[in-house]
């Protein structure tokens, strides 16, 4: 059974697998060390971790990257930025874990909605059905432009 706790700044790096997994090509999960500093200044404007762990627990066998918000459209709502399962962890109910244990803290902090975005492709069908069977809808279309 799933266990899911928050991660504070010094236990960062428990969630290093699970969100190398998710951005292999990410400076910033390039290694332990990068990883950290990316932490700190991540945590410093409310970035937020939360592990799901097994009996093992060594390391997050999944994770959720985690901020409040507040704009003009939702109020204050809780985006989740990452969600990542180790692949041998797959199947073992841990996402919905997370994503349970996110809500709970989204109702705590006073939030009116739970936020995600989530790329598009057959490689994202999977983490799709977990979201949409976990309740959240499709509600936008999210339209980005790279800056150089």
């Amino acid at each position: 059974m799933p266990h899911v706790r928050p991660l504070d700044l010094d236990e960062a790096h428990l969630a290093f697998p699970a969100l190398r997994e998710l951005r292999p090509a990410s400076g910033a999960v390039v290694s332990p060390e990068a990883f950290q500093q990316a932490m700190s200044q991540a945590y410093a404007q409310g970035y937020r971790l939360a592990g799901s762990f097994d009996t093992s627990g060594e390391v997050a066998a999944a994770v959720a990257g985690y901020r409040l918000q507040t704009n003009l459209a939702y109020g204050l709502f809780l985006y989740l930025d990452d969600l990542s399962t180790l692949p041998g962890a797959r199947g073992r109910g841990h996402a919905a874990a997370l994503l349970a244990w996110l809500e709970d803290e989204a109702r705590r902090q006073g939030c009116r909605e739970l936020h995600l975005d989530s790329g598009v492709g057959p490689h994202r069908f999977t983490a799709h059905r977990q979201y949409l069977k976990a309740g959240l809808n499709i509600v936008s279309h999210h339209f980005a432009k790279g800056l150089s």
